[in-house]
């Protein structure tokens, strides 16, 4: 389908109804999230939350069992986390940036001792990284 096709396409009732219902989709992803993260928030956890997610996708165990698949190891939980620090955390200073960043970084948050580093390059991941002097 070329260019002129698509946008064509998307005038039409069917494009139109596409368009729709794909934004009706997200705008439903985006409440459970919102939800989710305030449910998560309520609670008052986090510190001990984040030491089990990291202790579990950190593990030679976990990591080993989807290598051993020939798969990546999933990492929804920091995801998850990043949403979290994004939305109740404060974006980092300059000197934060020099410390916990890389080439790849393209968004650093901080909450609660913790950095979250979002890197992008041929794909995306999170490092979170325990503040030095905490």
């Amino acid at each position: 389908m070329k260019y002129n096709d698509l946008t064509k396409w998307f005038e039409t009732d069917e494009g139109k109804k596409s368009l729709e219902d794909f934004c009706n989709k997200l705008a439903a992803e985006d409440k459970i999230k919102n939800e989710q993260l305030e449910k998560f928030h309520n609670r008052g956890n986090f510190k001990e939350f984040i030491e089990k997610v990291i202790t579990k996708y950190s593990s030679e165990k976990y990591r080993i069992s989807w290598y051993d698949r020939h798969i990546e190891p999933p990492e929804e939980l920091y995801w998850f986390l990043f949403f979290y620090a994004e939305k109740y955390g404060r974006e980092c200073n300059e000197k934060e940036w020099s410390e916990y960043s890389n080439t790849f970084t393209s968004a650093l948050f901080y909450i609660n001792g913790y950095y979250f580093n979002r890197m992008d390059g041929q794909g995306s991941v999170i490092k979170i990284e325990k503040e030095y002097n905490n």
